[in-house]
């Protein structure tokens, strides 16, 4: 694509004055391209048929964007008719597009797309290309919402191309082959992305190498049409992060209702994220799978991707009887690390539903809950801990809201599990099993008439032996802690006193 670098200093011109309508009854696109060689152009508000790409030199602007894809009065409105039905996912097309040595800006309107356009092609993304989009709604995406591109035959590596806020990119609700919101390609990097929401797309966004920084964006894949086809669902991705070194670092995102949150294509690539939150709705009713997971990893990498996600909350629809479409929060791997991102549920906390409890097979939580006082003696759970491997030990300290403590080591090898307290317990702790020992669950029981507090510290984890963190799974009705009580000890059964001279290690070998 072709364009001069932009030199216009004078004010822009009204494209109604140029000669075009806005009633949206006849194309605009030949006095677009004919005067953005020299000129910023301004649209008012209105509705312009664009039957041919408009190839921009110069910037253009309109009047405000709206957050819903129908036209109104209001706003300024590029209405596509450019039919475009190649299902490359790089598309050739764009209602809007322009690339090379320039500077360029969209700002204040909105595209509606036709067939397999993108809304905003910018092609070749080069070093020189500062892009500003800004107060731009992007509508009926059936290709790519917004694409930066940059073919082999193009040297180099541009850097910070792209600076794009205030922006709403919407999908469409007649199940589209392929869709992405905004995909940015090789050898584009150091994006900047504020203030965005993606809607119905089948990918929000996909980031082929280096690094997007990001705040405030909302990524929704759910069925626009509210019931999904029974292929939408399980094609859904939030972000993506390609074959190169691509990495996502974002502070206040929302990925919500996709079958993979995140999916990685190289273990160069690193997602980091603050404030993250997730949450599955009802659009997809229709599609029978309920296998669904924060993160995938299509194929093997070499390596494992850098993970961080801290603070937050996750909620995992569903329950027992019936179940949510989420099924597993763990990170395929040892690297990630994941800090104080809640996880609301109303699933039974045991071996049978562990994966959605956890985001990683490892680590050292610690927690702490409380129980006010009862009329009678009850059994209150403070630990539970999955056990999946054979041989090995974990090793938890257990306190009272008074100062008194207890090291619970709990080992496993030969087919059985010893569970044993150091020093002798200050108060009755019991022990419950289940799917043949690799799930394990500690009680205490709490005398009537007295409230209780605890705070349980994981010391030491074997691979394949991990405490769930009790403090971070809520229910997700009111948000209270998970604290189970049983009335009775029937079916518990007590640990084992440990002796002053004996070794954790005997027990663990």
């Amino acid at each position: 694509m072709d364009t001069e670098r932009m030199r216009c200093t004078a004010p822009a011109l009204n494209i109604l004055e140029l000669g075009a309508n806005n009633d949206g009854s006849e194309d605009v696109s030949s006095i677009v391209n004919e005067y953005t060689k020299t000129h910023a152009l301004f649209f008012p508000a209105g509705r312009y048929l664009v039957a041919n790409p408009l190839t921009i030199c110069n910037p253009v602007s309109g009047v405000g964007y709206a957050r819903s894809g129908r036209p109104d009065d209001a706003h300024t409105w590029l209405i596509s008719g450019i039919e475009q039905e190649d299902t490359d996912p790089l598309r050739e097309r764009g209602v809007v597009q322009f690339g090379g040595d320039g500077r360029f800006s969209v700002t204040d309107l909105n595209i509606v797309c036709h067939s397999r356009e993108c809304g905003i092609l910018i092609d070749p993304c080069v070093q020189a290309t500062a892009t500003y989009v800004n107060r731009v709604g992007i509508f009926a995406v059936r290709g790519y919402g917004l694409c930066a591109a940059k073919g082999d035959d193009v040297p180099g590596f541009a850097s910070r191309p792209l600076f794009l806020s205030d922006m709403t990119i919407m999908g469409t609700a007649d199940y589209p082959d392929c869709s992405v919101g905004i995909y940015t390609g090789a050898r584009i990097g150091d994006n900047r992305l504020s203030d965005i929401e993606i809607m119905g797309t089948r990918v929000g966004l996909w980031q082929e190498a280096s690094f997007i920084y990001a705040d405030n964006m909302h990524i929704w894949t759910g069925c626009l049409a509210g019931r999904d086809n029974g292929s939408w669902w399980e094609s859904t991705r939030g972000i993506v992060l390609g074959r190169s070194d691509a990495g996502f670092m974002g502070d206040n995102i929302y990925v919500d209702t996709a079958f993979s949150l995140f999916e990685f294509h190289s273990r160069r690539n690193t997602l980091s994220i603050h404030n993250f939150v997730s949450w599955e709705d009802g659009s997809v009713a229709g599609c029978p799978r309920n296998d669904a997971r924060v993160f995938s990893i299509p194929e093997p990498l070499g390596g494992e991707p850098a993970v961080n996600l801290t603070d937050g909350l996750i909620y995992v629809s569903g329950n027992d009887d019936r179940p949510g479409k989420l099924a597993d929060l763990t990170f395929p791997g040892i690297s990630a690390r994941v800090k104080d991102v809640r996880i609301l549920t109303d699933y039974e906390i045991n071996y049978r539903n562990f994966r959605r409890f956890t985001f990683t097979d490892y680590g050292t939580p610690s927690w702490n809950g409380s129980v006010e006082a009862a009329d009678r003696d009850r059994y209150v759970r403070i630990a539970a801990v999955v056990m999946e491997r054979e041989r090995g030990a974990v090793t938890l300290r257990f306190q009272s809201g008074v100062g008194d403590s207890a090291e619970i080591t709990a080992a496993k090898r030969d087919g059985g599990t010893t569970v044993s307290a150091r020093p002798a317990p200050f108060c009755d702790l019991e022990l419950g099993e289940e799917n043949d020992g690799r799930f394990m669950e500690l009680y205490v029981k709490v005398p009537a008439g007295e409230p209780f507090c605890w705070t349980v510290n994981t010391l030491s984890a074997g691979i394949g032996f991990f405490p769930l963190d009790l403090g971070l799974i809520r229910d997700h009705r009111d948000y209270a802690a998970r604290v189970k009580i049983l009335e009775s000890g029937e079916g518990l059964a007590p640990v084992r006193v440990k002796s002053p001279g004996s070794d954790s290690k005997d027990d663990a070998e």
